[in-house]
């Protein structure tokens, strides 16, 4: 009987302590975006050009936008894992976006910073890929 016991709570003790790390693994973890933000990724290739340069250009256009923008969203610099250079954007709704776009194309400090990333690369703006995705 002891020896049944102390099995059966040698299990309930192992079960529980894995469960309590699971749980604390998923608490740490938040969702990329919420339903109805929009993700926006910028890729472009810099191997013909100056990706810690263009890499630098990109976080001053972030500071940029975060202090000028009058639509506000997140925005994230890094590298693809072909070494090609961008940003992530998050979006709170396709209008926002929609909106931001409005301002970037509008604004002609953003566009002249975002011509020097392209140009530090060996290519243009049209040369980025540019993808949108919504979240569900």
């Amino acid at each position: 009987m002891l020896k049944n016991l102390t099995l059966l709570t040698t299990l309930f003790l192992s079960f529980f302590a894995f469960s309590m790390g699971h749980l604390d693994h998923e608490k740490g973890l938040q969702p990329v975006a919420k339903s109805g933000q929009m993700i926006v990724t910028y890729k472009g290739d810099c191997s013909k050009g100056n990706a810690k340069k263009a890499m630098k250009l990109i976080d001053k256009i972030i500071a940029y936008e975060k202090k000028n923008s009058p639509i506000k969203y997140s925005s994230a610099p890094g590298t693809w894992s072909d070494n090609s250079i961008g940003a992530v954007d998050l979006h709170d709704s396709e209008d926002a976006m929609n909106k931001a776009f409005d301002w970037q194309s509008k604004d002609k400090k953003w566009s002249d910073m975002f011509n020097g990333i392209a140009k530090s690369c060996g290519i243009t703006t049209d040369d980025f890929d540019i993808n949108i995705m919504e979240a569900k």
